[in-house]
């Protein structure tokens, strides 16, 4: 934790103790998050143990949540919480899971630059406030003590030190004890001098040395060389095709295949023929390799992506037929998507609503949806999950799921399956099939290195889950069948 820290590491450190699964997230050597499975490490439950709110509000405020929505939110919406209130919360709950890191014998202890980070906070929570909270819970110091703060030895503050202790809560009795630390004063000399008790001051002095605050010398070193300033790249000069090609990625979200490709719907073979050659011509890889910048060459595989989807969709019999039933219901699922979201903040509309519900039916209704999926009656997918998360107490990832991947068959709704599957995966982050899914969509949608960063993470979370082989041909076509298109 403290080499993540030093490093300016951007990613996620991740520890699996036994049943525990924690997750502390750094951002240029920062803590800005924290995920655990452990139940008393959720936010709700330090809010109840804090005395802010009741196990009965708690299961209130739970009852309410739909799509994602913020505990936080709704407790301020149901008077439980102040504005604002919420920030003191999210960082106990990043400090305790933190702390229960360093304090617990992990089975498997891994940091990883590949995983997503998850700020939840309004500003980094110190690293030094987590060896704080965590050396509270240490049974005994005395071997610490005997071993590493060796009385006759000489404690000074590191280069280091003003900018962890600045961002730490110490109280004025921990602060003084700091002060006494000159590179001139031995610890024992310290602890003597010290506002606390020996106890106490043992143990912050154990905080502020394991955080990198102060360091042990037997004599006079030099002092470690400051780190100098990061380097920053430099912004790639503009170039008079991005304009036309932002605005084309831009456009074509919101457009269906026929759309994409320039037709009307109920265009012939020949036509879509004709069409997907003439654009297939135009985003050639070797047309637009000249410009380097990688966003821009995220939104052209993506344009580029859609374009060949767009062709093998409609020139299939039975693809075609499949996507047209699903387009057709494309002002059905606006309709759908707001009253859902009606019922998202219905707590903001009525105080008194209840939330209506029925495991058995909503079971029910799920295996309904399973099969009009296997079905590829997607659209029957899609309307009977929902129904079935209105009636679920819970907030079940696997519904999530299978909402995303069901939302994904019409890529103009993919931003909503994208949302849906990372619901998913925040209600359950160890499970490793729905960050998969979220792989899959967007390698469908061309995003290859957005995609990989996703498998990568899988590959962290889960070393031996089988990830499948990426498609062979992501941009640019073989030499051979250039030519075929261009003859």
């Amino acid at each position: 934790m403290r080499s993540a820290f030093e490093a300016g590491k951007t990613g996620a450190l991740i520890s699996e103790a036994g049943d525990a699964k924690r997750l502390v997230f750094f951002e240029g050597g920062e803590l800005v998050g924290a995920r655990s499975n452990v139940p008393e490490e959720r936010l709700g439950e330090i809010m109840v143990r804090e005395q802010q709110i009741t196990s009965t509000e708690l299961d209130h405020a739970i009852s309410f949540i739909r799509s994602g929505r913020k505990l936080g939110q709704l407790l301020v919406e149901l008077g439980y919480l102040g504005g604002g209130e919420i920030e003191r919360f999210v960082r106990i709950q990043i400090v305790d899971i933190a702390g229960a890191i360093l304090m617990s014998p992990s089975d498997r202890l891994v940091f990883s630059e590949q995983m997503e980070v998850e700020a939840v906070t309004l500003s980094p929570v110190s690293i030094g406030d987590v060896f704080l909270h965590a050396v509270k819970s240490l049974p005994d110091v005395g071997h610490y003590r005997e071993n590493v703060l060796i009385e006759d030895y000489v404690l000074e503050q590191t280069t280091d030190a003003l900018a962890v202790a600045s961002g730490m809560e110490l109280t004025p009795e921990q602060a003084t004890l700091l002060d006494l630390v000159d590179s001139e004063s031995a610890v024992g000399e310290i602890l003597k001098s010290s506002p606390l008790d020996e106890e106490d001051a043992v143990r912050t002095l154990i905080a502020l040395h394991q955080a990198g605050v102060v360091k042990l010398k037997e004599r006079r070193v030099s002092a470690d060389p400051p780190t100098g300033p990061r380097p920053t790249p430099r912004d790639a000069a503009p170039d008079p095709f991005e304009k036309e090609l932002i605005q084309l990625h831009n456009d074509i979200q919101c457009y269906n295949h026929w759309q994409v490709l320039g037709l009307e719907r109920g265009a012939g073979y020949a036509q879509i023929e004709a069409s997907y050659r003439e654009r297939f011509r135009k985003f050639d890889p070797d047309n637009w390799e000249h410009i380097p910048d990688s966003d821009f060459q995220e939104k052209f595989s993506f344009v580029r992506a859609r374009v060949k989807e767009a062709y093998i969709t409609l020139s299939s019999q039975n693809s075609s037929s499949v996507y047209q039933k699903l387009d057709d219901h494309e002002s059905q699922y606006q309709e759908s998507k707001q009253r859902w979201e009606v019922i998202a903040s219905e707590t903001s509309v009525r105080e008194d609503w209840v939330r209506p519900t029925d495991s058995g039916e909503g079971e029910r209704l799920f295996k309904r949806a399973k099969r009009a999926m296997k079905e590829e009656d997607f659209w029957s997918a899609i309307e009977l999950c929902r129904q079935a998360m209105e009636l679920d107490e819970d907030n079940d990832p696997a519904r999530y799921h299978f909402l995303g991947r069901a939302l994904s068959e019409n890529p103009k709704w993919r931003q909503d399956a994208e949302q849906n599957l990372k619901i998913a995966h925040k209600l359950e982050p160890w499970e490793p099939r729905y960050l998969l899914s979220l792989a899959r969509l967007y390698q469908k949608e061309g995003l290859t290195e957005r995609a990989e960063r996703i498998f990568d993470q899988v590959r962290t979370l889960d070393p031996d889950f089988p990830i499948p082989d990426a498609p062979k041909d992501k941009n640019k076509p073989k030499k051979n069948e250039k030519n075929k298109k261009a003859g």
